[in-house]
């Protein structure tokens, strides 16, 4: 029988994974327009990111409410570290190897996250999520250009540390679903962004940048749209489905990319982008749609995500 009501909470929580990848398909847009260090960039988006959550936190239900959450702190401790780690190297890899190297390898993530969950979250792997973890994987290259990756431009240190951002990232998502349900969202998302601004403070503090108050503007904006907005949307997300499933759907970031890249820094489209489009597209619709026929013949069996 189906469950209708379980249906449509699997349906937002699929419409929050794929806002917050494509949020996160602005992140070229902000780091081409700032002239900052990585540690730098990376620790006001963190900054701005955990002073927004508590500002929206206390407003709406005031501090005392995440109290109750905070106890379970030592549970984003990993996924924080891999968090910052995951966009340390794909901020630094950009630097060392070819774009197309870095954004592909670190997109490799979902094959990590799908491969793992089996044995971390005692996931079913499903059919469906290996077909379409390599059509997206395909869209994703297509995108990218990969015939580049071993032109002479390309750096072996740069696609190492690109590779593991990847599997950093990969990892991510994991961990995140292993933290207690109840904290999934605001509370988590508050947790890990302290953490890692704590974290990047000796960096900042040892090598200041120069002030610019267009910079800061954007790196704020850089903090509230991304961290508070979109981290949370992913955080509440996989309070819904499973994360092999999110892995998938966050293949939709490399694709906002493109678009952003081709709106406004006027970065022209080519058939390699609209072929991956598609197929990034496809992969995500065989993730979302479920098929009718199983849902009448099978009991509803009990969910774990």
């Amino acid at each position: 029988m189906a469950d209708p009501a379980g249906d449509r909470k699997m349906q937002l929580g699929y419409v929050q994974i794929l806002s917050a990848a494509f949020i996160w398909g602005t992140y070229g847009l902000f780091v081409r327009a700032l002239d900052y260090s990585p540690e730098y960039i990376l620790f006001h988006r963190f900054l701005f990111g955990f002073f927004g959550l508590l500002i929206f936190v206390s407003i709406k239900d005031g501090l005392a409410s995440i109290k109750p959450a905070l106890v379970h702190w030592k549970w984003m401790l990993i996924p924080a570290l891999l968090t910052g780690l995951s966009w340390l190297a794909y901020t630094y890899s950009l630097n060392l190897t070819t774009v197309a190297n870095a954004a592909f390898l670190i997109y490799t993530a979902p094959v990590f996250t799908v491969l793992f969950a089996p044995f971390m979250l005692k996931e079913k792997l499903e059919l469906r999520s290996i077909v379409a973890l390599i059509v997206s994987l395909l869209g994703t290259a297509s995108i990218m250009g990969y015939t580049s990756f071993f032109s002479p431009g390309a750096s072996l240190l740069g696609d190492i540390i690109a590779l593991l951002g990847g599997i950093t990232y990969g990892f991510l998502s994991l961990f995140i679903k292993r933290a207690p349900r109840e904290i999934l969202g605001l509370p988590s998302n508050i947790m890990l962004s302290g953490c890692i601004t704590l974290a990047l403070l000796p960096f900042v503090i040892v090598s200041p940048e120069q002030f610019s108050w267009n910079g800061i503007l954007i790196l704020l904006t850089l903090g509230l749209f991304q961290q508070s907005l979109g981290a949370t949307l992913f955080h509440l997300g996989l309070q819904k489905v499973k994360a092999q499933h999110a892995g998938i759907l966050t293949y939709i970031e490399p694709l906002a990319a493109t678009l952003m890249a081709a709106i406004f820094l006027y970065e022209g489209l080519t058939w390699g982008s609209i072929i991956g489009g598609v197929l990034i597209m496809v992969g995500g619709i065989m993730v979302v749609l479920r098929r009718e026929s199983k849902k009448v013949v099978e009991e509803p069996s009990p969910r774990h995500y």
